[in-house]
């Protein structure tokens, strides 16, 4: 500022406190505009919606509002999002976009916990062994697991269903390597299948029951005896920390959700066909596969374990897990299921 000849020094004093006053106000303007963004973020709980292959509990919970009404005293609303993949959740949630993947996968979750990813699993969410299942054409000429010596199946590398082959192969005496696995997606893996590109694939469902009951596929072997099946619901590590009563309130919208479903069968079911698109039938016979519940004993951590030393061994991660890092059921163990 120049200094006019005559201007008195008191206005270009006043003049100085205006100008810091404005420069305070606007401070002030933003520090509340950035705690505000803050606050509501915190206000919002940014959950999974995936209702395929078959996550009945979210199904429910999302159409009856049940996480809305147990999250409504706490102050926090309620923010759906859907994935297509387990590594697209860990990655949302590294980002800090997501805050609960209801539903992950066993494998999914492992190997982003071992990759440094900051999220722990806080409840199981199904078992479903039936559900994965390594199968042929119809019409193949050869007829069992042991007959897949030098034969080409087509999986995605590194989940259940990689996980599924090898208890399979190992059961009729053979290796992971006396095969060859060609990494694709189900869909992909389908599509050579049915076309003579490999000799066998690994499916889940709802796609298993679908070609099932068209004829076009045969099962060698599905997952039961073999592996759990598992899904797990992952959070951020942060959230579990700060805020645990949130986590609280998500197990009893979960459980009011499992309720519903004992309760109101016929309406669970309803609910599940229009949601997916599926006939009531072929969702009724998916959904006997599963088993939906939240605890998590010695035989599911065993399970992780196990699924763990499986993935290290195919080189998917490099180093052993610690599962008493990884696993924190406290808030679990404190609803007394």
């Amino acid at each position: 500022m120049i200094l006019e000849r005559g201007q008195p020094l008191m206005e270009l004093s006043m003049m100085k406190d205006r100008k810091k006053w404005m420069i305070r106000l606007l401070l002030m303007v933003l520090l509340v505009a950035v705690s505000g963004a803050v606050v509501r973020g915190k206000d919002k709980l940014t959950v999974t919606y995936n209702p395929m292959p078959l996550n009945v509990p979210s199904i429910v919970m999302k159409h009856e509002g049940f996480l809305e009404e147990a999250l409504a005293p706490l102050g926090i609303e309620v923010q759906y999002k859907e994935f297509l993949a387990g590594y697209l959740m860990t990655e949302a949630m590294a980002a800090g976009e997501l805050d609960i993947a209801a539903v992950m996968g066993g494998t999914s979750s492992i190997t982003s916990y071992a990759g440094g990813r900051g999220l722990q699993i806080f409840a199981a969410y199904s078992q479903a062994p039936g559900g994965f299942a390594l199968v042929t054409k119809a019409d193949a000429s050869f007829q069992q697991i042991a007959d897949l010596k030098d034969k080409s199946i087509g999986l995605p590398v590194g989940t259940e269903t990689h996980l599924l082959l090898g208890k399979a192969l190992e059961e009729a005496g053979l290796a992971l390597s006396d095969v060859h696995t060609v990494n694709m997606l189900v869909p992909d893996a389908v599509t050579a299948l049915m076309g003579g590109q490999i000799d066998a694939a690994c499916v889940v469902e709802p796609v298993l029951s679908n070609l099932e009951m068209q004829g076009k596929i045969r099962v060698l072997r599905d997952g039961v005896g073999l592996m759990p099946g598992l899904t797990v619901t992952t959070v951020r590590k942060d959230l579990l920390k700060e805020r645990p009563e949130i986590l609280a309130a998500y197990l009893g919208a979960h459980m009011r959700s499992l309720e519903f479903m004992e309760n109101e069968p016929a309406r669970t079911l309803e609910l599940v066909a229009k949601e997916t698109n599926l006939s009531p039938e072929l969702a009724e016979k998916i959904m006997a596969k599963y088993t939906f519940t939240p605890k998590i004993g010695p035989d599911l951590l065993a399970a992780l374990e196990d699924t763990a030393l499986f993935l290290e061994k195919i080189d998917v991660i490099k180093e052993p897990i610690s599962l008493e890092d990884f696993v924190d059921t406290a808030i679990l163990d404190g609803l007394d299921l």
